[in-house]
C-alpha cells in the first residue's frame, strides 16, 4: 500500500513539475530576450515528435549531407568588423509576418541608366560570331546542373554554342548530373573553399583536385563539343597526362610547367563526345576543371558548391582570376545563393551579418570582373512542416529583402526567384507536382526546367 502511495505521489510531483516548467518556459519565450539571452520553449516530447519535413530518398534529386543548411556567421564575416547580432542564437521558431518582396517586375535592372540588361542582350547576340561566357555560381540549388542545364540549352538554341562548359575533375553529385556522364577513380583529393582559408588557391569554382597517386576521370557528353580544354596549375616541372578521345587510342602528352600560374591546355580534337584523362599524380599539380565548348556561341559554366552562402567569394584569387580571364573572360556572372542562409530556427534575425559578408563578396567580384554583368538570383521559396501543416519558412522574406538591397546598392540585375516559384504554385505546388523534393527546399530537374523557362524569357525578352 505504501509503495503504491509513493508511486502515486512521485507521478504527481513529476506532472506538476513538468507543467510548471512548461508554463514558465512559455512565459519567458513570450517575454522575449532578457539581458541578451533568448529562451527556448520546453517540450518534453520534442525528441519523440518529428515537426520538420521528412526527406524522401526517392524524391531527392541530389543527396544531401549535414553541411547543407548549416552556417557560421563568424566564418562568413571573417575579416569584417561588422557586428553579427543575434544570428548565432537561433532557437525560437516564430511566424514571420513580413510579406514577400513585391517589385514592379520579376527582373529588375539597378545598373546606372538601367543599361545592364540592354548590354547583356546585345552581348548574347554576339554569340553568333564569338564565344560568350557565362558563369552560374551558387549553392546546392543548382548542383547537378539543375536549372543551369535547361537555361544553357535555351541560350544555345537561340544564340549558338556547344557543350556544358566547366566540369570539375571530381564531384559529389557526378552520378546525378544528367547533362554529362562523369566517372572518376584513383587517388583524387578535392579541396574546396568551404574548408580552406586560402585567398590564393581558388577561382569562382571554389574547388580543385590534386592526385596523390594514379587517378583518372572520364566524361561522356550528350552532344559533341569542338573545344575541350584542361585548366591546371603546376610548379616548375612539366606535367604528364594521358588522354583518349571518343574511345580512341590513349595518347601521352607533356603539359608545360605553369610556374604557379593558371594554364590551359587545349586537346587537339573536335567533335568530342567522350574524354578519358589520367595522371600518375604525386607532383602537386592542381587540376581546376575540364571545359567543353564550341568555338563560338554561348557557354555556361556551373560553379555550384554545396553548403555555400556566397560569403567566401571574397577569397577568390585575384591572380588566378586575371590569368584565367585571358582565355575565359566572363560576360555574365549569375549569383544564386540563400539556401544556407535562412534557417527554420530563424529567431527574427536581421541578416545584417549576411548583408555585410555578401557586400564584400560582390565588391570583390566586381573588381575581378569589371566588364561582366552581374545578375543576382534571390532565394527561392522554402517551407517547413510543423504538426502536419506546411508553413513558409521564417526569415525568407527578410533574406529576400537583404538580397534586393545588395542588388540596389551595387547596381546589379536582380531576378526574384521566389516570385517566379510563386507564379508556378510556390514550393508546395512544386512538391505536389514532383518539381521539388519533400524537404520543401531543393527543386528537381523538372522544377529546374520550369524556372529556366521563366529566367530565359525574362533575360532575352522577345528574342526566343
Amino acid at each position: 500500500m505504501k509503495r503504491k502511495n509513493l508511486l502515486y505521489r512521485s507521478f504527481l510531483l513529476l506532472l506538476v513539475g513538468g507543467l510548471l516548467a512548461y508554463g514558465l518556459s512559455e512565459l519567458l519565450v513570450a517575454v522575449g530576450p532578457i539581458a541578451g539571452y533568448h529562451f527556448k520553449g520546453f517540450n518534453p516530447l520534442s525528441d519523440l515528435l518529428d515537426t520538420t519535413a521528412t526527406q524522401s530518398s526517392e524524391m531527392l534529386s541530389i543527396p544531401l549531407d549535414e553541411s547543407e543548411g548549416s552556417f557560421d556567421p563568424e566564418d562568413a564575416l571573417e575579416g569584417s568588423t561588422t557586428a553579427i547580432g543575434d544570428s548565432t542564437s537561433r532557437t525560437q521558431v516564430a511566424i514571420d509576418t513580413l510579406p514577400p518582396l513585391e517589385l514592379s517586375s520579376r527582373l529588375m535592372d539597378y545598373s546606372e541608366g538601367q543599361s545592364a540588361l540592354r548590354r547583356l542582350r546585345a552581348t548574347l547576340r554576339e554569340g553568333h560570331s564569338r564565344a560568350v561566357h557565362i558563369a552560374f555560381v551558387g549553392d546546392s540549388f543548382i548542383e547537378g546542373d539543375i536549372l543551369v542545364a535547361p537555361f544553357r540549352q535555351a541560350l544555345q538554341q537561340t544564340y549558338g554554342g556547344q557543350g556544358v562548359g566547366y566540369v570539375p575533375l571530381t564531384s559529389p553529385v557526378a552520378r546525378f548530373r544528367q547533362s554529362i556522364q562523369q566517372r572518376f577513380e584513383g587517388a583524387w583529393q578535392e579541396t574546396s573553399a568551404n574548408k580552406s582559408k586560402s585567398r590564393t588557391l581558388f577561382t569562382l569554382a571554389e574547388t580543385f583536385a590534386t592526385a596523390t597517386a594514379a587517378a583518372s576521370t572520364s566524361y561522356k557528353l550528350k552532344s559533341a563539343a569542338d573545344r575541350v580544354t584542361l585548366q591546371y596549375v603546376s610548379d616548375s616541372i612539366p606535367v604528364t597526362i594521358t588522354y583518349g578521345i571518343n574511345g580512341g587510342e590513349r595518347q601521352r602528352v607533356e603539359l608545360p610547367a605553369s610556374h604557379g600560374a593558371m594554364a590551359e591546355y587545349t586537346l587537339p580534337h573536335s567533335g568530342v563526345k567522350r574524354v578519358e584523362l589520367a595522371t600518375e599524380g604525386g607532383d602537386g599539380t592542381r587540376f581546376y576543371g575540364v571545359c567543353f565548348d564550341g568555338a563560338t556561341g554561348v557557354s555556361v559554366d556551373n560553379y555550384s558548391l554545396r553548403g555555400s552562402m556566397g560569403t567566401k567569394l571574397n577569397a577568390v584569387s585575384s591572380a588566378l582570376t586575371a590569368q584565367l580571364s585571358r582565355f575565359r573572360p566572363y560576360d555574365l556572372i549569375i549569383l544564386s545563393y540563400g539556401l544556407n542562409v535562412v534557417s527554420a530556427q530563424d529567431n527574427n534575425d536581421s541578416y545584417d551579418w549576411y548583408y555585410a559578408a555578401m557586400s564584400k563578396s560582390i565588391e570583390h567580384i566586381q573588381k575581378l570582373y569589371p566588364h561582366a554583368t552581374i545578375l543576382l538570383l534571390s532565394l527561392s521559396d522554402r517551407a517547413t512542416l510543423r504538426e502536419g501543416e506546411i508553413h513558409p519558412l521564417n526569415g525568407v522574406a527578410r533574406v529576400l529583402r537583404t538580397q534586393h538591397r545588395l542588388a540596389q546598392r551595387y547596381g546589379l540585375l536582380f531576378w526574384n526567384t521566389h516570385e517566379a516559384m510563386a507564379s508556378l504554385g510556390g514550393i508546395k505546388g512544386f512538391v505536389d507536382k514532383g518539381w521539388a523534393a519533400k524537404d520543401y527546399t531543393h527543386i528537381s530537374m523538372a522544377g529546374g526546367r520550369q524556372l529556366a523557362k521563366l529566367l530565359t524569357a525574362d533575360l532575352i525578352g522577345d528574342e526566343e
